[in-house]
């Protein structure tokens, strides 16, 4: 559980796809609490592959029954991506020899969960990947005095927090979730892995996981009901890369589509990041991107996770003007943006502002399967 492996991570998901409109989206039983980040990957047919991003046998299987546990406890793919983090920095998905074996602190499992008296439950519990996933999402808490989970204190008997305990997990970086439930001694080590996690998941769409059979406990749940895909291809990357930033310092003339510059970003350098373009592809400013994208302009109510929506505060012109664009930021569902906020000095999710004199407009980056199939 705070052991640091010296793992590496390799691969790149590969950008294009489609997403769905905005009306589905901003349905109350579709909302990003529901489903953070985009619905979850769904496996749904009979076989697991060989092999998925270096990952096969029981480490594969591992990873599969994760993004499955995830997906019915309603945590969306970006819980499926912190599950997967996670137990591919403590264990390597289980192929390290410290899941069979407790170690010094009596941690073991796929998640390297406690063993002792108290905690997580007993070897032979969080050695099972559905009780241990489980126990990732959901906590553990405890029936009686003493028993697993009664380490956590809390009301009742006791509780160990899960990912559905930590407050606003939804709007964390996929590292910092992580971090929030492990509690590591290495809490920068699960982002070396976020790469190979996103090709996993790609690959288990295909993947059937029987969770009876394996054994596993009841679990809790969000209540969540079943939801659509929110966001795929170029899009769900681009969301993806923009949670990266999530509490990255505000900076003027910051980001470029490395990442951060000068110390941080500011609100086009996050859409420079999130999309991999440079200037060149669609202008450093906010009013340069507005204007790059004028042959895209998409009406408010076919908005879309990934689009991006314009706003003119005044600052250099008139407010609520064309000419005067001067913010831009990210739609990412349930009526919610993602943005580098000069008020509030760092990248964080917000309500969108459409009623506010400011807005001017949602415009649309093409993705990279339209500017294929045209040239």
């Amino acid at each position: 559980m705070k052991k640091a492996l010296a793992i590496g991570s390799a691969g790149i998901l590969l950008l294009g796809g489609t997403v769905v409109g905005a009306a589905v989206l901003d349905d109350p039983k579709t909302a990003s609490s529901c489903v953070p980040g985009g619905a979850a990957v769904t496996v749904s047919i009979d076989g697991l592959p060989t092999e998925i991003a270096g990952y096969s046998g029981d480490a594969l299987h591992n990873a599969a029954v994760i993004a499955q546990v995830a997906e019915d406890g309603g945590y969306g793919r970006q819980g499926q991506l912190i599950g997967l983090i996670t137990a591919m920095q403590e264990s390597d998905l289980g192929r390290h020899p410290s899941t069979a074996t407790p170690d010094q602190n009596g941690d073991a499992g796929v998640f390297q969960q406690r063993t002792l008296q108290g905690w997580y439950g007993s070897v032979e519990e969080v050695s099972n990947i559905t009780y241990a996933a489980r126990a990732f999402y959901n906590g553990v808490t405890a029936e009686s005095s003493g028993d697993y989970g009664s380490a956590g204190g809390g009301s009742g008997y006791g509780h160990i927090p899960g990912l559905k305990d930590i407050s606003g997990w939804e709007s964390m970086s996929l590292t910092r979730a992580a971090q929030a439930v492990q509690r590591s001694a290495y809490p920068d080590a699960y982002a070396q892995h976020l790469d190979t996690a996103k090709k996993l998941l790609a690959g288990l769409a295909a993947a059937d996981v029987d969770l009876a059979s394996d054994g596993g406990g009841e679990g809790g749940t969000t209540g969540c009901d079943d939801a659509p895909v929110a966001a795929t291809g170029d899009a769900a990357e681009a969301l993806d890369r923009a949670r990266e930033l999530l509490g990255t310092t505000y900076v003027f003339g910051g980001g470029d589509k490395t990442g951060p510059t000068q110390g941080g970003v500011d609100c086009s350098g996050l859409i420079m990041y999130a999309y991999g373009l440079d200037t060149a592809d669609i202008g450093r400013t906010a009013q340069a991107q507005f204007d790059s994208l004028a042959s895209t302009s998409v009406p408010v109510d076919q908005i879309q996770p990934g689009d991006l929506i314009f706003e003119s505060w005044g600052r250099t012109g008139t407010a609520g003007t064309a000419g005067a664009i001067s913010h831009v930021t990210m739609y990412i569902g349930d009526g919610k943006v993602i943005e580098a906020s000069r008020s509030a000095m760092e990248v964080k999710i917000s309500p969108t502002r459409f009623a506010a004199p400011a807005f001017v407009d949602v415009r649309r980056i093409p993705s990279s399967d339209s500017q294929e199939e045209a040239s």
